[in-house]
């Protein structure tokens, strides 16, 4: 243990990644529950690979010198925040499919703009570009955290501050409206500052990752909690704990930490799966034993 603490206090990219972790973990908690519960989950890789066009489109202005300020960061967060209008858009009769289709259009549309513009990139800017994908927690650097933290209080504040509205949007759109709820503006405003931590938590540890950290642990909570307090609390801890283990994994052995952080992210949801059918065989057992206690008494 005291040697655990050591390296982490004399490893300055360890420490990062364990900041970022809780930061991302933060941030699957409060966005990666409400997108999972607004039957979104996809619109999580479909903002993480538009992030990677916005960002082939900064690296591009950059190079032909039109544009030498925008930020290729800029030019994600753009592109995030366009699916999500987009998608926004397509869902506010309150249809979820739409919504699903209208991601997967985005998703194309960004992706084929990313290869596009790969063409007209310095080759080294390409690689760069390419971590939008696979990324790497222990690369992040102080810019990296500091921006993920701004983006995590933003987002955290948001949502726990309209938690119950949001919370009526996701789960009855239409019913929120006829109530009189501003179900539009909130539709929006989720959509919105989840696009943008998507896009930044891509930016610093890969598309792969925020889709693993994002969804399957919020679908796992969801599969076995109640409450959405509950559900949100264990989605931090599912997230936290896997990312964690994938750090401390890397160190052991020469594997990615992005690469066991989504693994175990994906079993959480497949054993919330098992969970919840050992609970329903359960449930059903229990009248047929109740029924049969009576029988006999009579």
């Amino acid at each position: 243990m005291i040697d655990i603490i050591d390296l982490i206090l004399n490893t300055p990219f360890l420490q990062r990644a364990l900041i970022a972790a809780l930061l991302i973990a933060i941030i699957a908690a409060t966005s990666g529950t409400f997108l999972v519960f607004r039957g979104l989950s996809f619109m999580t890789s479909g903002v993480a690979h538009a992030a990677l066009g916005g960002a082939a489109l900064g690296f591009f202005l950059q190079a032909i010198g039109l544009f030498p300020w925008f930020d290729p960061t800029l030019g994600a967060i753009v592109f995030a925040v366009l699916v999500a209008v987009i998608t926004g858009y397509a869902g506010e009769s309150g249809v979820a499919q739409k919504m699903e289709v209208a991601v997967g259009v985005s998703f194309a549309l960004s992706m084929s703009i990313a290869v596009f513009l790969m063409y007209y990139i310095p080759p080294d800017k390409v690689l760069v570009l390419w971590g939008y994908l696979v990324g790497d927690i222990l690369l992040m650097t102080n810019q990296d955290i500091v921006m993920l933290t701004i983006t995590t209080i933003l987002v955290a504040f948001i949502i726990l501050l309209f938690k119950k509205e949001f919370v009526y949007v996701s789960v009855d759109y239409e019913g929120s409206l006829a109530h009189g709820l501003n179900a539009r503006g909130y539709h929006y405003l989720i959509l919105v500052i989840s696009s943008i931590a998507i896009a930044l938590a891509t930016k610093a540890v890969g598309a792969i990752l925020v889709y693993a950290i994002l969804v399957a642990p919020a679908a796992a909570s969801n599969e076995t909690l109640k409450s959405v307090n509950k559900v949100m609390i264990g989605v931090f801890i599912i997230a936290l704990v896997a990312q964690v283990i994938g750090i401390m994994t890397s160190f052991i052995v020469p594997v990615s930490p992005s690469a066991i952080t989504g693994i175990l992210a994906a079993l959480s949801y497949i054993i919330a799966l098992q969970i919840r059918k050992i609970r329903e065989k359960v449930n059903e057992g229990i009248p047929e034993v109740i029924h049969q206690e009576t029988t006999n008494i009579e």
